[in-house]
């Protein structure tokens, strides 16, 4: 730009020099007083004269090839760069429109991974907004779906084990079951004998009764088929409820059963379900328990949580069996007539009432069960 501003003074320079030279030729008197009005910049600048004769048009000058050449120069100025600057625009939206292609390429492959359930490969970080925020959203998705199919894959182990677990418990009472039903289809079977298999057979029906509906509880709180309410639950009704469908078994033994709850203790939870869980906590209180025993029941409240303490004064747990109280199907050596599933089903309820439970036990002295309401999520 500088050199065609020079160029064009110049060219200026060219003209006045002709029109002096013309001038002089004719007049060489008016030699200083053309120098004058050339370098007097304070003249004003008067264009009566030239407008007269036609000469304040610019077109006037297109006589002079200095102008034409000017004016040429300009035009391939211009068109230059114009064009380089339509091949930069056009260079930057093609890199530009090649990255985008190869983004959505790694994406398209990233979808097909994921359809294929490879889910451990990353995408890389895109620059382009709308882009970067479709990875986020997918990062977002291929988590969750990471999550789910980890869970997934936990869930059918667990099933699988569970199945396991059922069939072993149920195949012992069963080929109990066709043992006996042969024996009774026997014609040399006396009647006292034939009333011991009846009375055995109804033993092992109950029991397989009590284990099927056991097992469809605990399944129906895992999978979520019966979502706990969470509503206020007064904890003396709670035991007084409990109490209330264990008296034949506290009567038969004389177990007293001696409880320190305050009218205002309230939590949170399924009132029903919560009975469940506590009902088998007392149950099994019971069944431990030395005739002519107690019971305790303790309520106390802090900031944190309600705790309910449930002590027993009989068998005790040994520390062996102490640690695996809580699995599902499991037996200790002094009772071999449980099923195994009460207790892991009251813990089941009870974590999902927000709540934990933990055992202590000395031999032959005391049980106590602990369970911690929490006031807040934990």
């Amino acid at each position: 730009m500088y050199s065609l501003f020079d160029r064009a003074k110049r060219e200026i320079i060219s003209n006045n020099a002709m029109i002096v030279n013309q001038v002089l030729e004719n007049h060489p008197e008016l030699e200083t007083e053309i120098i004058d009005a050339l370098s007097n910049v304070s003249s004003t600048n008067d264009f009566s004269v030239l407008e007269k004769y036609g000469l304040t048009n610019l077109s006037s000058l297109d006589y002079l090839d200095s102008v034409a050449e000017m004016k040429k120069t300009f035009y391939i100025v211009y068109f230059v760069f114009f064009f380089f600057l339509m091949l930069v625009f056009f260079i930057y939206f093609w890199l530009n429109e090649r990255r985008r292609k190869k983004e959505i390429l790694q994406i398209d492959t990233y979808l097909f991974s994921l359809l294929s359930q490879n889910i451990n490969i990353n995408l890389k970080d895109f620059q382009s907004g709308e882009l970067a925020t479709l990875q986020n959203d997918l990062m977002k998705v291929t988590s969750r779906l990471k999550n789910a199919l980890e869970s997934s894959t936990q869930a059918k182990k667990e099933l699988s084990k569970t199945l396991e677990d059922i069939s072993h418990q149920l195949k012992t009472p069963l080929t109990s079951l066709l043992i006996i039903n042969d024996n009774l289809s026997s014609f040399t079977l006396d009647e006292k004998t034939r009333q011991e298999f009846l009375k055995k057979q109804e033993q092992i029906i109950l029991h397989m009764k009590t284990l099927i509906i056991t097992l469809l509880k605990v399944s129906q709180i895992e999978s979520g088929m019966t979502p706990l309410k969470k509503e206020p639950v007064s904890i003396k009704k709670l035991f007084e409820s409990v109490l209330e469908q264990l008296e034949l078994q506290l009567v038969a033994k004389n177990i007293q059963v001696q409880m320190n709850i305050k009218d205002s203790y309230m939590i949170l939870g399924d009132f029903t379900w919560l009975s469940e869980a506590i009902l088998n906590i007392v149950k099994n209180a019971c069944e431990h328990s030395y005739e002519n025993g107690k019971i305790d029941v303790l309520v106390s409240e802090n900031p944190l949580y309600l705790e309910v303490a449930i002590t027993d004064y009989g068998e005790g747990i040994s520390e062996k069996d102490l640690k695996h109280i809580f699995e599902r199907f499991y037996k200790s050596s002094s009772d071999k007539e449980s099923i195994g599933i009460g207790l892991n089903l009251t813990k089941t309820i009870l974590e999902r009432s927000n709540a934990t439970i933990s055992c202590k036990s000395e031999v032959g002295k005391y049980t106590t069960f602990l369970i911690h309401f929490y006031k807040s999520v934990v």
